[in-house]
């Protein structure tokens, strides 16, 4: 009865298939050698916060502005 309920925690949590969808195409392995983290990584002070913030920030706007065309909002009033 366990195995049966491990195997359907597994089928239904999306952690286990995005682990086992890295592990066998190697993208954990890509995305370590990637220059853009290399780059990342090497930020530091101000640098570092603006690029923490400023993609998140941009992209909350954006999704405001889309909201807002359909009526609503992710703001509090």
């Amino acid at each position: 009865m366990i195995k049966f309920l491990k195997l359907l925690k597994n089928i239904v949590d999306p952690n286990y298939w995005a682990e086992k969808i890295g592990m066998k195409y190697g993208l954990y392995e890509w995305a370590m050698n990637s220059s853009l983290r290399k780059w990342a990584l090497g930020l530091t002070g101000w640098k570092w916060w603006a690029w923490q913030l400023g993609p998140c920030l941009i992209f909350f706007i954006i999704l405001e502005l889309l909201l807002n065309l359909i009526g609503m909002t992710m703001l509090p009033l």
